[in-house]
C-alpha cells in the first residue's frame, strides 16, 4: 500500500491527514487523489454531527508519499488517533474513514 500524508486547511485552521490507499502512476496530482476522499469524509462527519454542509474552500498540501514495494510501510491501528483525518483501504477496495479518531464512513 501507499501512504499519503498531508495537511489541509479549512479557513484559517490547519489539520493533519493520512490516506493508506492504492495509488496508480497515472494520477493528476496527489492532492487531487486525496481531495474526494477527504471531502466525502468531512461531509459524513458533518452529517453525523448534525452540522451544516461545508461551504469553505479546503486546501490540501502533500507532505509525503510512502510506498511499500520492498519494505512494509503499514502502521498500527493506534496511529488513527494521531491524525485529524485518516483513511484506510484494504486489498478488496473496502475503506474506512476516521475523523478525530472516530469512524465516520465505511464503504
Amino acid at each position: 500500500m501507499t501512504f499519503i500524508t498531508f495537511i489541509y486547511r479549512i479557513g484559517r485552521k490547519t489539520y493533519y491527514g493520512k490516506c493508506d490507499m492504492y495509488v496508480s502512476d497515472d494520477h493528476d496530482g496527489l492532492d487531487d487523489k486525496v481531495r474526494p476522499i477527504l471531502l466525502d469524509g468531512i461531509a459524513a462527519f458533518r452529517k453525523k454531527e448534525n452540522l451544516p454542509a461545508l461551504t469553505e474552500t479546503v486546501r490540501i498540501g502533500i507532505l509525503s508519499l510512502s510506498y511499500g514495494h520492498v519494505i512494509p510501510v503499514y502502521s498500527s491501528e493506534k496511529e488513527i488517533k494521531a491524525f485529524d483525518f485518516y483513511h484506510i483501504e484494504d486489498d478488496h477496495w473496502r475503506s474506512k474513514t476516521y475523523i478525530n479518531g472516530k469512524l465516520v464512513l465505511t464503504k
